[in-house]
């Protein structure tokens, strides 16, 4: 087992804290760093991809659970995978075979133990639910009972407060996930150019009930819209050319632009509305319809040393003033804009997703962005939305609640499997997730 004291940062950069970094070997390793954690505690972290300080954890420890251990066992309709395999890996190694997964996030290099912590969710949100409804079973190493399964049927109250449970109940160890057949590797993509926040969510409305994947993007200086829509272009020719295994994508260092990123952003937006017009219709494969991020891979770098702050939230369908209020103020500073419309929520009491629109926003980070996604946060929690937790960097404790109102119930699951609250983050402590005295 190899540890280091480290800075672990967020995917965004703009937070970072020190703390004792561990990789464990083994099934022993990991219960041995658990008996040995301390007062600050342990936090697992995979892929790194949390934007804010979820997978942080100042003083204590953080225990990588990424490896180069890629086996996976498919067995029907499921595949059992290690929690600290890749979804990129997942989706490559069973293409070749017609299966995919029915959920995943804008970037391959999320852990299966990430995307089940964070609960993530995709462009087809309004089909296919949330990563954690698609989990038949998982085995997580707990303080209080060991090494436990959870599943929708057996131990179902433990495994919801884990599913979206920001890797607080325990460590993920492995995850049994169902698939879904993979249509079509090739998808007819349509971007469709609008005028106006109204008319971009009638649009959006109407793509994300049409097609299996739909997302919409703003200028938030014009207010100009592009909806983007995919579609199977083959259906029943699911294999990727020549059938075999994908090349795994590169995640190269960030590029620092410095104060340069405003006027970037100006010409990408500019060349981004060009290009939606003028070809609105392309072929493009699975992964660049899935992982738009990966397309240049270290992006939040671009937003200078201070870094990246992203901001999403979701509000109930028939609050959309607050989406206005958002264009009209803060995301006026924002790099980028994307809409999505989410579906049914789950049963876990801290997913994010609820039926409604969501908004992400990406900002330098900046010491003036506080005050003006403060408001922005009490106008969100007043329509009854909320903002996504595992993004967060800077909201304020007193409103997770408000946001969150199964917060005391996962409180309560949470204590029966971590009664010590061993498991914490600097996310946890912000926030006060687990109550005011672990603050």
């Amino acid at each position: 087992m190899t540890m280091h004291t480290s800075a672990t940062t967020g995917w965004g950069r703009s937070t970072s804290s020190h703390g004792r970094v561990i990789r464990p070997d083994s099934a022993e390793q990991w219960e041995e760093m658990m008996a040995a954690a301390g007062p600050r505690g342990l936090i697992a972290r995979g892929g790194g991809c949390a934007y804010g300080d979820a997978a942080q954890n100042a003083g204590g420890i953080v225990a990588l659970t990424s490896s180069t251990n890629e086996r996976l066992e498919v067995e029907g309709d499921t595949v059992l995978a290690e929690a600290g395999t890749t979804l990129g890996a997942i989706i490559r190694a069973l293409a070749p075979l017609g299966w995919t997964l029915p959920v995943v996030p804008g970037t391959s290099h999320v852990t299966v133990g990430g995307a089940i912590a964070a609960d993530v969710h995709g462009k087809n949100h309004v089909h296919t639910g949330t990563f954690g409804s698609h989990v038949r079973e998982m085995s997580v190493l707990t303080p209080a009972l060991g090494e436990v399964v959870l599943g929708p049927e057996s131990n179902p109250d433990a495994f919801r407060a884990t599913v979206g449970g920001l890797g607080l109940t325990g460590v993920i160890t492995r995850a049994r996930l169902g698939l879904i057949r993979l249509d079509s590797w090739f998808y007819r993509t349509t971007d469709t150019v609008v005028d106006g926040l109204d008319a971009t969510l009638e649009s959006l409305a109407t793509a994300a009930r049409d097609s299996p994947y739909a997302v919409g993007w703003l200028d938030a200086r014009t207010r100009t819209g592009i909806v983007s829509r995919a579609d199977p272009m083959m259906p029943g020719r699911a294999a990727p050319p020549g059938g075999g295994r994908l090349p795994a994508p590169r995640m190269p260092a960030p590029t620092l632009l410095g104060r340069g990123i405003g006027t970037t952003v100006t010409v990408a937006n500019r060349a981004r509305l060009t290009a939606a017009r003028l070809r609105p219709r392309s072929i493009r494969p699975l992964p660049a319809v899935l992982y738009p991020l990966d397309a240049l891979p270290g992006w939040p770098g671009l937003h200078g040393p201070r870094g990246l702050v992203q901001y999403q939230f979701v509000v109930p369908f028939g609050a959309e003033q607050v989406l206005h209020a958002a264009m009209r103020g803060p995301a006026r500073a924002a790099t980028l804009a994307v809409l999505k419309v989410f579906g049914a929520a789950g049963d876990a009491p801290l997913s994010f997703p609820m039926p409604g629109w969501s908004l992400a926003l990406d900002f330098p980070a900046h010491p003036r962005l506080a005050s003006a996604l403060d408001t922005l946060d009490d106008q969100v929690a007043a329509a009854g939305g909320r903002v996504y937790l595992v993004k967060d960097s800077r909201m304020r404790p007193d409103l997770v609640a408000a946001m969150y109102p199964g917060l005391d119930r996962w409180r309560a699951e949470r204590d029966l499997l971590d009664p010590d609250r061993l498991m914490t983050s600097d996310l946890d402590r912000r926030l006060r997730l687990s109550g005011d005295g672990h603050a």
